[in-house]
């Protein structure tokens, strides 16, 4: 399991929600359609980032339990490798976050030597380090077709910020009003940003930074919301947590004022994470099988978001 699938599961074990019935949400089949998604061979898959030609980015565990990068075209696996990423079985290696139209992947790995993370975009075989200035570990985990690249990353106070890479120029992104630990995670052609951050009481909060304004987007009545995918007409895909410490992915429809969905793949009925979404409204994320001990190895999903009148062009 990767650090960021581990991230919101350890999240789910220390919280103490109490959400009541979601006034604006409706029920799961406003998402359907689940399919499983593997890379061939792998021993586990997590899906994290969909293009608009529904080419797949992220990770595989293979048999032996060495985890690679993955990017993952129908059936054709690309597997990635970078020199000082960590490679031992067991330990969380290189994996993918982000990718454009161009198959220009974003991500990062725990570097082998330091044992910080090293974040890079990677394209036609060739990688290029991102390091904002003053960070001694960084994540990058969304691009648009733009090539403008957003993450986080940790200075030497040990601080967590987002940032946002754009023209090759660093922004530091830091939600406002007392919010720590913001985490940018994707960016759509408009330049709309998804990020969450830590609220005064320990919670997370999503947010749309547009470049000047943070506006709070969390899914209504849940203590935690995790925003990670967003689309060109604004649809963004969460994570969420339940009050029995389940996870859930959560899909917005941005039609007529918006609409939300919780949802959860039939097969991972505790846990179901939502990361990638493209504008034909094809969502990716993970799953941990329900059938299986809690430790079992979490696998890749799609599925469709439902339903607009379609512009043209534009069907699942």
């Amino acid at each position: 399991m990767n650090n960021r699938n581990l991230t919101l599961a350890l999240c789910a074990s220390f919280l103490a929600i109490a959400p009541t019935a979601m006034a604006a949400e409706k029920p799961g089949n406003g998402v359907h359609g689940f399919k499983n998604i593997n890379a061939p061979g792998a021993f586990e898959t997590d899906t994290n980032a969909i293009n608009n030609l529904g080419i797949i980015a992220g990770d595989y565990i293979d048999k032996s339990g060495v985890q690679h990068g993955m990017i993952l075209n129908g059936k054709k696996l690309t597997s990635v490798d970078r020199k000082n990423c960590t490679s031992k079985p067991g330990l969380t290696a290189i994996s993918f976050y982000g990718i454009n139209t161009k198959s220009t992947a974003v991500g990062w790995c725990m570097d082998s030597v330091t044992g910080a993370n090293d974040a890079f975009s990677y394209s036609k075989g060739q990688f290029v380090t991102i390091s904002p200035p003053g960070a001694t570990s960084t994540q990058a985990q969304g691009i648009n077709d733009k090539g403008q690249i957003v993450g986080t990353y940790i200075d030497s106070s040990s601080v967590e910020h987002g940032f946002l890479l754009s023209g090759g120029q660093y922004e530091t992104l830091d939600v406002p009003n007392g919010y720590t630990n913001s985490d940018a995670w994707a960016i759509n052609k408009k330049g709309l940003i998804t990020i969450f951050a830590v609220n005064s009481k320990g919670f997370y909060d999503s947010f749309l930074f547009n470049g000047k304004t943070y506006t709070m987007i969390d899914v209504p009545n849940e203590a935690d919301s995790f925003v990670t995918g967003i689309d060109s007409f604004g649809d963004r895909v969460y994570s969420v947590v339940d009050s029995s410490s389940n996870i859930h992915g959560a899909f917005f429809l941005n039609v007529k004022g918006g609409t939300y969905f919780v949802f959860t793949d039939p097969k991972g009925a505790t846990n179901t994470q939502a990361f990638g979404l493209n504008d034909k409204l094809k969502i990716i994320g993970t799953y941990a099988p329900s059938s299986a001990s809690t430790t079992a190895p979490y696998q890749g999903y799609d599925a469709i978001g439902c339903c607009r009148g379609l512009p043209p062009g534009r069907v699942h």
